[in-house]
């Protein structure tokens, strides 16, 4: 078996052991699924666009993205989006449309144990 590519981005190598962390501290699997997504190669991640969520998301539920979004696309209803990174575009949508975006620390902090937190990859 291969050795992993190591992660450069410090950033990223805490953001994946934070999640991994809070992954054992609460025993939500939702954690430990975001930070194998992570750990992949970049080229792997979800990139979804702003359509996706409206088309699968629920009304209400919490979306978590493990990659990128991207803004094309429309935003029906006010969802909270936390992903790793957010395009210029699709933040200024979803906070048009009354939701809010948010970082994996602060989804965290506010729902530890990942209840009711969609995956959208």
């Amino acid at each position: 078996m291969s050795n992993p590519v190591r992660k450069t981005n410090a950033q990223l190598v805490e953001t994946i052991n934070q999640l991994k962390a809070q992954s054992r501290d609460t025993g939500a699997p939702v954690w430990r699924d975001v930070a194998m997504r992570l750990s992949k190669s970049r080229k792997n991640w979800a990139q979804p666009n702003l359509s996706r969520v409206s088309r699968h998301a629920p009304e209400g539920a919490t979306v978590l993205v493990p990659g990128k979004l991207l803004g094309s696309g429309e935003l029906t209803n006010g969802h909270t989006i936390a992903a790793y990174s957010v395009s210029t575009g699709a933040r200024e949508k979803i906070e048009a449309a009354g939701g809010r975006v948010m970082t994996y620390g602060e989804l965290m902090n506010e729902n530890p144990t990942g209840k009711g937190v969609v995956i959208l990859g």
